[in-house]
């Protein structure tokens, strides 16, 4: 940039916006502004000064005039008709800021304007959200307002359990929307600017202080000089309205509630009724008794996610990229695995400003997360008491670990629940879950699960216990519930689908759910349609993972599957472009909100139909789509003695032994007989084989035949995954005992 420059073009992106609260300042402004455009030319940077008059009674609105004339472009002028406060000044340079960034300095030439470059240079080497330049002590006169300043210091450290050496100090730099979202708080306060520090400590940003020089005012008067003891009554009154804010009344850090403080949608989730929200309200109460690692914190994001899902397409994708660029910073700041990455591409946080940026960071893969583990993967800041072990091999019969923390937890859990009510389900209502029994949990987990169940009136149908003996018994439960909503595995509805249709010849059958929620497995068409006209409803599929939970969902117009937009951003690419709508790729995940072990990027190993992000859903929600989803298939494996197992059961069961089975199949070809194909791991023995095949004949009769071939490989499938369980022998119910009918006319559906 030429040192002679006199104006920036209104097209050029700008990197930096200082905004500049004055009041009555004429005679500091020109010095200011010299030294503010010089510290633009020194730094090579496109910047732009905003002065803010707050209503002053002096030459200073026509000194900012003069100024912004001429350099027009570098200097910006916002008028206050009356004196509004420090606060109303951020918030009206910040909304006419156009910078990537924005810092904030006082008129007074107090803080030294060359120091811009330096809290430049600390946000972008330690990757922070907020830097803070503090007053050094040297040369500043040691008199009653600094010793006050000294004492509020201290008192809001205490407080709310900081640190800093000067928490009040009104020098700050950080991105445009961290900006915004610090000075979206609530309360009515006399002095915010105090606790400008103590938002991004509650909001949960990063920060870091940087020691500046501080020079006495030499030219104007300070509001505060002469009425020292009203400003300290004053604060005394912020502090309280602050602990309550920013302590007592506490919300989780979501970046997406504060997006809705900038931009409020209008919640078109319907209205719970007076008896669905006293149920909801003794639910929550009881909340943290009947989980574990989550807590009621659920009740924040869930009331969020109600909102967010009526963003606009374009709101939606803003929001995103806000999520993407904060957990970059993150990522480069707290996980060496993807510092060292990042490094090695010559590529910073500050390089990536969006979802349009995101081809220039690798790929994430499986075999990266084994090999980094317990290396350098998991962010170094996190407390790992707030951290769950999940462990999968879902579709692809091979053991996997990751590791998600208490924020993402809760997230799914509320995703969840939001998705559900596109079913038309709404909280209380009867619902049966085709579930996978206790394997995995310890006594005390599967204790609160069922507990949760009877305080959310829902039934648990074991999947894994299926049989010629049992099944219409099953039906008859599921009757008997008479559910709004039955979720499960595509494989195991569409095994029940198919004994319903089987018995349904005399009469309508009385299980009738009001919708089906479908997931775990790929739901090709005739599986839907067979689910539908047996049960005579309509399915809802779930595309997820056990490294995400639910990833997208499918809402009442059936139109491709709704992203979790606000936790995730999913890619879908064809030879490492984006697939163009119709085509089918790739998946690619990236993770918003799992900071502890964060997914940039990862290959899950599906595919998926890409989708027009430029034709909206019936619905009006404004969350991206994928269509059909490939790559988790359907499996029955049918045991002795008229037993059925889900192919899921094996995926459940084997993943707690991802130590000694490196990698699995189960293939069953004729009656009574299947073959267990092993990938040895590290420490197999006999007796973990022992183990497991008790397990199996537990479960599928002890007359089964099961041959264990030990294997160097198993052989991936299209999508990139190996097939966990392959049957080949088709279901017949020959041997079925009838389901529970009702005389043709009689309506089964729930009242």
């Amino acid at each position: 940039m030429s040192d002679t420059r006199s104006e920036l073009a209104p097209e050029t992106p700008i990197e930096l916006s200082v905004i500049v609260p004055c009041l009555n300042e004429e005679l500091n402004i020109p010095e200011l502004v010299e030294r503010i455009l010089g510290v633009f030319r020194e730094g090579s940077l496109a910047g732009e000064l905003i002065l803010v008059d707050d209503g002053s009674t002096d030459g200073t609105k026509t000194t900012i005039e003069a100024l912004s004339t001429a350099h027009p472009g570098l200097v910006v002028g916002c008028f206050h008709p009356q004196n509004r406060g420090i606060t109303a000044a951020w918030r009206t340079g910040a909304a006419a800021a156009r910078g990537k960034l924005v810092s904030i300095i006082d008129a007074d030439l107090q803080y030294q304007p060359e120091d811009l470059l330096r809290l430049r240079r600390e946000l972008y080497e330690h990757s922070v959200d907020v830097v803070q330049g503090w007053r050094s002590a040297v040369g500043r006169r040691r008199d009653r307002r600094y010793h006050l300043s000294r004492g509020l210091n201290y008192l809001l450290n205490k407080t709310f359990g900081m640190s800093l050496q000067d928490s009040k100090s009104g020098f700050v730099m950080c991105a445009r929307e961290v900006f915004q979202d610090l000075l979206t708080y609530k309360g009515s306060y006399f002095y915010w600017q105090s606790f400008i520090l103590v938002a991004a400590h509650a909001k949960g940003y990063s920060y870091k202080e940087v020691e500046t020089l501080f020079e006495q005012r030499r030219q104007g008067v300070s509001f505060l000089d002469g009425h020292e003891v009203g400003a300290v009554a004053r604060s005394f009154y912020d502090l309280g309205k602050a602990v309550w804010e920013y302590r007592v009344d506490r919300i989780p850090a979501d970046i997406a509630t504060q997006y809705l403080r900038r931009h409020p949608v209008v919640d078109r989730s319907p209205e719970r009724d007076p008896v669905t929200a006293a149920r909801w309200r003794a639910y929550l109460a009881a909340f943290n008794h009947t989980h574990w690692m989550i807590t009621r914190d659920v009740e924040h994001y869930y009331e969020t996610l109600r909102k967010t899902q009526w963003l606009t397409p374009e709101q939606t994708r803003e929001l995103q990229d806000e999520k993407l660029r904060r957990l970059l910073r993150h990522c480069y700041r707290n996980v060496p695995y993807y510092r060292a990455r990042m490094q090695e591409l010559k590529l910073r946080p500050e390089d990536i400003h969006g979802q349009e940026d995101l081809h220039k960071l690798p790929f994430l893969t499986k075999a990266d997360i084994r090999r980094h583990l317990y290396f350098d993967i998991m962010s170094e800041n996190h407390d790992k008491s707030q951290v769950l072990k999940i462990t999968t091999s879902g579709s692809t019969g091979e053991p996997f670990v990751c590791y998600a923390d208490r924020a993402q937890l809760e997230f799914r859990w509320a995703a969840t629940l939001r998705a559900q009510e596109w079913t038309g389900y709404r909280f209380g209502d009867p619902t049966v879950r085709l579930w996978h029994q206790t394997i995995g949990m310890t006594r005390w987990q599967a204790a609160r699960e069922r507990a949760d169940a009877i305080l959310s009136n829902r039934t648990f149908i074991p999947i894994f216990e299926l049989s010629d003996d049992n099944l219409s018994g099953t039906i008859e439960r599921i009757a008997g519930v008479q559910p709004v909503l039955m979720d499960g595995y595509a494989e195991a509805l569409d095994f029940l689908a198919r004994y319903v249709k089987n018995v349904k010849s005399t009469g309508e059958v009385a299980a009738r759910p009001r919708a089906i929620m479908s997931s775990a497995q790929t739901l090709p068409l005739p599986s839907r349609r067979l689910i539908e006209e047996a049960f005579g409803c309509k399915v809802f599929d779930k595309y997820g993972s056990r490294e995400f939970s639910g990833i997208a969902y499918e809402c009442d117009a059936h139109e491709g599957h709704h992203v979790v937009a606000e936790g995730y951003i999913v890619e879908v690419l064809r030879d490492g472009r984006p697939a163009k709508p119709g085509e089918i790729g790739e998946v690619v995940i990236t993770d918003l909100n799992n900071f502890c072990m964060p997914f940039v990027r990862y290959r899950i190993g599906d595919l998926a139909e890409a989708m027009d992000p430029a034709v909206p859903c019936p619905c009006g929600r404004g969350a991206p789509r994928v269509g059909r989803i490939e790559g988790r298939v359907q499996s029955i494996i049918r045991g002795t003695d008229g037993r059925y197992l889900p192919g899921t059961f094996f995926a459940h069961y084997l993943k707690e032994f991802d130590y000694a089975i490196k990698r699995f199949q189960v293939v069953q070809e004729e009656r009574d007989a299947i073959t267990f194909r092993v990938v040895k791991g590290g420490r197999f023995s006999q007796q973990v084989l022992d183990e497991v095949l008790a397990t199996f004949r537990h479960y599928l009769g002890e007359r089964m035949r099961i041959a264990v071939e030990f294997e160097d490989d198993i052989a991936l499938i299209r999508t990139g995954k190996h097939l966990a369980s392959v049957s080949r022998l088709n279901v017949d119910f020959q041997r079925a005992a009838p389901a529970v009918i009702l005389p043709p006319g009689q309506d089964g559906a729930a009242g």
